[in-house]
């Protein structure tokens, strides 16, 4: 899942903000938890103001994750 999240990161720049979140350390699951999440590979999408969006469960591909992506954007200028 890293390769296709870098990839989007990169072409997404300064637009939205990326955290990985590793389930194998201590401060990660603490993390998880907080966030809900229950295992991975899980992708949450916030808003600005830190409210959950969506979840992608899974392995997504790069088109499925840039369009979840521009939605929220799209959502956040309005």
């Amino acid at each position: 899942m890293n390769p296709i999240v870098d990839e989007v990161r990169r072409e997404y720049g300064g637009k939205v903000s990326f955290e990985y979140v590793n389930m194998d350390d201590r401060s990660g699951r603490e993390k998880a938890t907080e966030l809900g999440i229950i295992g991975y590979p899980n992708i949450l999408l916030l808003t600005s103001e830190g409210k959950e969006y969506r979840v992608l469960k899974g392995v997504v591909p790069k088109e499925t994750l840039a369009r979840e992506l521009d939605e929220l954007l799209a959502r956040e200028a309005q």
